[in-house]
C-alpha cells in the first residue's frame, strides 16, 4: 500500500477526505493527518511517505513552503495542493514545485479520484523499476561473480523489508526476513557487513552469524566447537533416571552451549537428543508424543525459550510417569557401573528384593529387560567413544564393559543398524 498523509488546519477537511475518498481502491492508505506544516515535516523525517495532500493556507508555514522543505527529504513523493481560492501566484509557485495538481476547495471527488488513479499508476511503475532481483540461497560462486561483475563495492545486509538491488527471502527462526545486497550501508538493516569474494562462503558465514545472533541474543559468539564430545557423561546421568540430577546436567549443557555457541541446528539437535534420551526412559510412551516435541523444538526461535521449554517438558514427563524407586536405583547402577560385569541377581540382593520380581518391575516400567537396558547404555557409551576418540574398536568394546568383541559387534549392529566401523565412518564423513 502506498502511504498518504493529509495536511489541513481544518479537521473536518482531513476527516472528510478519509471518508469521501476510497483510498484503498488506489492501493493507498492514509497513515497520518496533521493540522500544521511543522508537524507533518517532523513526521516525514522519521517515516517514508508516497503522497502528500495539503492545504495552501495554514497558520505558520504555508502548504507551499512545507512542500519546498519536504522536497529535500522526499524528492520522489507526489504532492497534491488544495486551496480555498484561486490565486495565480500560488498556482505559479505550485507549478514550480512540480506538484501533481492544484485543486480548488471544495474538492471535487471525481477530480481527486482521477488524480489519484494517475498517481497510483505512476507509483506502481516506479516500484516495478526499483524492484530488487530475487536470488536463491544456494548461489554458486560463478553466479555471484556474474551478478557483481560491475560492482566496485557491495554491502550484504539482513532486514525485515525488501531493499537494495538484490534480495534472498528467508524464514529465519520463524521470522520472514530478507538478505539483501546494496551499494551502500543501510540504516534499516538488522545487521550487515561488506560483501567480498569468495562470495559463496561469505554469504554462508554471514547467514550463520546472524542466525546465531538472533538465536543466542546477548551471548558472546565464540568459535564453534563440537559439543557432542561432552555428551557421553551426560547420558550416564540421564540413564539413572533422577530428575534433579538431570536438571542439574541440563544447566551444564546450557552453560556449555553459551560458551561455544555452535550453529543453531547443532544446538537444537543437542537438546532434542537430551530430551529424547529422557523420553526413552519411559519406553511405554507413544512415539508420536516425541514427534510432537521434536516438531515444537525445531520451531523455537531463541536459546532462552529452548532451554525453558526443555526443562518444563522434562519436569512434566517425570510428574506424569513416576518410576518405581527400585527401578530408578537399577538405572542408577547401570548408568554408573555399566563398564563392570553387572548381574540382576547381585543388584536385587543389594536392594533386598526378589530378582524375578525386580525383573518384572523393570520390564513393566521401561518396556525393556535388564539386559536390554545394560546393552543400550554400553552401546550409547561406545557411540560417543567412536565419535570423540581414535581408539580401536576392540579397545572401545572392552572400555564399555564387553569381554567378547564378536558379541559387541552383534549387539551394536542390532541397536544401531550398522557395524561400529560403518557407524564411525558414516558420522565422520564431511
Amino acid at each position: 500500500m502506498f502511504k498518504v498523509i493529509l495536511v489541513d488546519d481544518e479537521y473536518i477537511i482531513t476527516e472528510g477526505l478519509k471518508v469521501m475518498i476510497p483510498f484503498e481502491q488506489f492501493k493507498m492508505e492514509v497513515v497520518a493527518t496533521f493540522r500544521d506544516a511543522d508537524s507533518a515535516l517532523d513526521y516525514i523525517k522519521e517515516h517514508n511517505v508516497d503522497i502528500i495532500i495539503t492545504d495552501v493556507n495554514m497558520p505558520g508555514k504555508t502548504g507551499l513552503e512545507m512542500i519546498s522543505q519536504m522536497k529535500g527529504i522526499l524528492p520522489d513523493a507526489h504532492y497534491i495542493v488544495m486551496s480555498g481560492y484561486q490565486d495565480f501566484s500560488y498556482v505559479k509557485t505550485a507549478l514550480n514545485l512540480q506538484v501533481v495538481d492544484y485543486l480548488l476547495k471544495p474538492v471535487d471527488k471525481v477530480e481527486l479520484e482521477q488524480i489519484l488513479t494517475k498517481v497510483s499508476h505512476q507509483l506502481q511503475l516506479a516500484s516495478l523499476s526499483r524492484s530488487p532481483v530475487v536470488l536463491h540461497s544456494n548461489m554458486l560462486e560463478k553466479e555471484w561473480e556474474d551478478l557483481l561483475a560491475n560492482k566496485s563495492s557491495v554491502w550484504l545486509g539482513l532486514s525485515k523489508e525488501a531493499e537494495g538491488f538484490a534480495i534472498i527471502p528467508q524464514t529465519l527462526l520463524g521470522q520472514p526476513l530478507y538478505f539483501f545486497l546494496a551499494d551502500q550501508v543501510s540504516s534499516n538493516a538488522i545487521d550487515g557487513q561488506p560483501f567480498h569474494a569468495p562470495y559463496q562462503e561469505s554469504y554462508r558465514s554471514f547467514h550463520h552469524r546472524v542466525e546465531k545472533q538472533l538465536f543466542y541474543g546477548d551471548a558472546v559468539l565464540d568459535e564453534e566447537e563440537s559439543v557432542f564430545s561432552y555428551y557421553e557423561p551426560l547420558y550416564r546421568v540421564i540413564i539413572q533416571g533422577n530428575l534433579q540430577q538431570i536438571l542439574a546436567e541440563l544447566d551444564l549443557v546450557e552453560n556449555l552451549v553459551k560458551t561455544h555457541t555452535p550453529k543453531v541446528a547443532v544446538t537444537k539437535q543437542l537438546f532434542i537428543q537430551f530430551i529424547m534420551d529422557v523420553f526413552h526412559l519411559f519406553e511405554h510412551l507413544k512415539a508420536e508424543d516425541m514427534t510432537q516435541i521434536v516438531a515444537e523444538m525445531e520451531e523455537i526461535a531463541s536459546f532462552e525459550i529452548l532451554t525453558d521449554y526443555t526443562e518444563k517438558k522434562l519436569i512434566a514427563l517425570f510428574e506424569q510417569y513416576r518410576m518405581n524407586e527400585n527401578v530408578v536405583k537399577v538405572l542408577e547402577v547401570i548408568g554408573k557401573d555399566y563398564q563392570k560385569e553387572l548381574l540382576l541377581k547381585d543388584i536385587s540382593k543389594d536392594l533386598f528384593i526378589n530378582p524375578v520380581y525386580l525383573g518384572q518391575l523393570i520390564k513393566r516400567e521401561t518396556n525393556s529387560t535388564f539386559a536390554e537396558l545394560l546393552n543400550k547404555q554400553r552401546i550409547k557409551a561406545a557411540q560417543q567413544l567412536l565419535l570423540s576418540t581414535n581408539d580401536s574398536i576392540e579397545d572401545i568394546c572392552f572400555a564399555v564393559g564387553y569381554s567378547n568383541v564378536g558379541y559387541f559387534y552383534k549387539v551394536f549392529r542390532k541397536i544401531c543398524g550398522k557395524s561400529p566401523k560403518s557407524y564411525r565412518k558414516q558420522v565422520m564423513m564431511p
